[in-house]
C-alpha cells in the first residue's frame, strides 16, 4: 500500500515507525489498518462517523448544560477537575487512542495484559477504565495498578453486552420511548443509563478521567460512544424525547448495515 493514495494526508516516516496525524503507529504491520481506520473516520460524511458531526450541529442550536459540573451552592468548595498529562497519554502508543473530552474522556484499545501501560495511565491521572469485552486479568491488573474497573456486563449486574447496540435494546426505546423513564433497578435499561451516568462524571465508584474502549477501541467503541452521545443531555426519569428517539432510529439502521 502506498500512502500517497489516500489524498491530503501528511505523514512522516521514522524508520519502522509512522507519524500519521499526530497519531504514532510503531510498526510497518499496523501502517494499513491504523491510516485506513483514522481517513475513513474522516472521510465517510453520512456513513459510520455521521451521528459524531450531527450531534455536534444539533447541540450547537439549544442550550447545554454541562452535567460533569455541577451548580455549587453559595459556599461549597467548587469540584475541580484532574489534569490528564497529555504528554505521558500520547508517549504510550496506545491502540486507536482518542481524546473525547479533555480531562474526563479516552478511549483506545484494551490493556488487559499490559499492566505496565495501566500504571502509567494512573500515573498520567486516569483514574477509572471502562472495557465493553471481557478480557481475564483485565480488573485485577487494572485494580493492581490503582485504577477502579468495570466490565460492559458487570454494569448493574444486567449482562449488558456489547451488541446489545444492534439488538432488541435500541429497538424496544424507538418503538417504547417511555420505558426509559423507568426507575428500575435491574435490567439491560437500567444499565444503559448507569453507563450514561459513568462517561457523565456522575458516578462515585468510577470518577474521571476515564479511559474506556472494546478489544480495538475501534468499531464498537465508535458505536458505544455515538449511542452515549445520543443520550447523555436526556433526562432519566422522562419518556426519551421525539428527537432522541429518531436519532436513536437512524443509529439502528447504520449499525445494522454496518454488521450485516
Amino acid at each position: 500500500m502506498h500512502i500517497q493514495s489516500f489524498p491530503g494526508i501528511n505523514s512522516k516516516s521514522f524508520g519502522s515507525a509512522l507519524i500519521y496525524k499526530g497519531m504514532y503507529i510503531p510498526t510497518k504491520q499496523d501502517t494499513t489498518i491504523d491510516i485506513i481506520r483514522t481517513h475513513l473516520e474522516e472521510q465517510m460524511g453520512p456513513q459510520l462517523f455521521y451521528y459524531d458531526q450531527l450531534i455536534k450541529e444539533k447541540l450547537s442550536v439549544r442550550p447545554t448544560i454541562n452535567i460533569t459540573q455541577p451548580l455549587q451552592q453559595s459556599g461549597e468548595t467548587p469540584r475541580l477537575k484532574t489534569k490528564v498529562n497529555a504528554e505521558i497519554m500520547k508517549g504510550l502508543n496506545l491502540p486507536a487512542y482518542r481524546e473525547r473530552r479533555p480531562n474526563e474522556l479516552y478511549s483506545g484499545g484494551n490493556l488487559a495484559y499490559q499492566p505496565e501501560k495501566l500504571k502509567a495511565l494512573k500515573e498520567a491521572g486516569i483514574k477509572s477504565v471502562l472495557c465493553f469485552v471481557n478480557y481475564p486479568d483485565y480488573k485485577e491488573n487494572a485494580e493492581a495498578a490503582g485504577l477502579k474497573y468495570i466490565g460492559l456486563n458487570s454494569i448493574k449486574d444486567a449482562g449488558l453486552n456489547v451488541f446489545d447496540i444492534k439488538g432488541d435494546l435500541i429497538k424496544d426505546l424507538i418503538n417504547h420511548p417511555e420505558i426509559y423513564a423507568e426507575n428500575s433497578d435491574g435490567g439491560k435499561i437500567s444499565a444503559l443509563k448507569e453507563y450514561i451516568r459513568i462517561l457523565n462524571g456522575e458516578s462515585e465508584d468510577l470518577p474521571l478521567p476515564l479511559y474506556f474502549g472494546c478489544q480495538n477501541g475501534t468499531d464498537r467503541t465508535i458505536l458505544w460512544y455515538q449511542l452515549y452521545e445520543i443520550l447523555k443531555n436526556e433526562p432519566m426519569d422522562k419518556p426519551l424525547s421525539p428527537n432522541v428517539v429518531g436519532q436513536l432510529a437512524e443509529f439502528r439502521n447504520e449499525v445494522e448495515d454496518y454488521f450485516r
